[in-house]
């Protein structure tokens, strides 16, 4: 799941695709795939084989919507750079566990990131409930579970937001996933893929000083995050044994989250951060090197929200099948 909260906690939990997720019939040859930039795979890679993808991506944060949904322009624009690596390893022929890890570094309004920081972690187990024909086609379903570890700073921000890459949530996430690969009248294929994903309320993050939050220095209290949802659609379409397009939509809602604490006077302090929403598309290219190594490259873009940045996010990434 991706979400960009604000641009002072900026974290892009990315999942990889698998390489050879279809198979075509004996007649055809088969499709090759990275995966869309977002939506992550459905299929699994036979038992013991591993998976690095590792992303670059600039977001730029141009502007806000309100909480009536309307466009702001926002000055200054904030750009950061990620690194963000997932890997995946094949348990079984059916189930896999991926990790991704990412640093991040943020710039604007004549400030930026004391360096490069690392955001929160994820850890993800997904086990496939259908697997696909032996020519590569027919519905494939699979559950996921994912966990975030708080390895971000969210708190504790001295007097630079810029070095918050987390909200120090440990979010659990389920999800269920699903894909198809069809081959059309022309001979090229076309695999859609999809994903719909909620995660509980974690409960209460203790805050200290400034923080995301919108807390400040001397605050100690907590805030109490509420639940997430995620929904994506992407499709890859071949267009010969080298490239591919991709198209991809992403919807993203949080809850409100209530803050509570007492300011460095000892004041009791009460806030509440309105929930919000944002839809995005990601169109992106593959281009494939060979059978085990392809390139996708894109832009990730804000076409709507309530509460929440409105950002472009060109971005690149290497997928390698060991």
């Amino acid at each position: 799941m991706r979400y960009i909260p604000n641009v002072t906690a900026l974290v892009l939990a990315l999942t990889i695709p698998a390489a050879f997720a279809a198979q075509a019939s004996s007649e055809q040859e088969s499709p090759r795939f990275t995966g869309p930039l977002v939506t992550p795979a459905v299929n699994t890679m036979p038992m013991g084989m591993l998976n690095i993808e590792p992303y670059l991506i600039h977001t730029n944060t141009r502007g806000s919507y309100d909480n009536t949904g309307h466009r702001r322009e926002q000055h200054p624009m904030y750009r950061q750079w990620q690194v963000a690596v997932p890997m995946t390893y094949a348990l079984t022929d059916s189930s896999a566990v991926q990790l991704t890890l990412n640093a991040s570094r943020t710039s604007g309004g004549g400030r930026h990131t004391d360096g490069l920081r690392m955001g929160d972690s994820v850890l993800r187990v997904q086990q496939r409930l259908i697997a696909p024909a032996a020519d590569g086609t027919g519905l494939v379903l699979a559950l996921a579970v994912a966990q975030r570890f708080v390895t971000g700073t969210y708190q504790r921000l001295d007097t630079n937001p810029l070095n918050a890459t987390g909200n120090g949530a440990a979010r659990t996430t389920l999800s269920l996933g699903a894909q198809q690969l069809h081959w059309l009248a022309n001979q090229h294929a076309l695999r859609w893929r999809g994903q719909l994903a909620w995660s509980p309320s974690p409960g209460h993050v203790k805050v200290h000083d400034s923080s995301v939050y919108g807390t400040a220095q001397g605050f100690r209290g907590r805030a109490r995050v509420g639940q997430a949802w995620n929904a994506t659609l992407a499709a890859e379409y071949v267009l010969d044994t080298r490239w591919g397009l991709v198209g991809e939509a992403i919807w993203n809602r949080a809850s409100a989250v209530s803050v509570s604490g007492r300011s460095h006077h000892g004041q009791t302090t009460r806030h509440r951060v309105a929930a919000s929403h944002d839809i995005s598309l990601a169109p992106a290219v593959e281009y494939h090197l060979s059978p085990t190594m392809g390139l996708i490259a894109g832009v990730q873009f804000t076409v709507a929200g309530r509460n929440a940045g409105d950002y472009v996010a060109p971005q690149a990434a290497l997928n390698m099948v060991f």
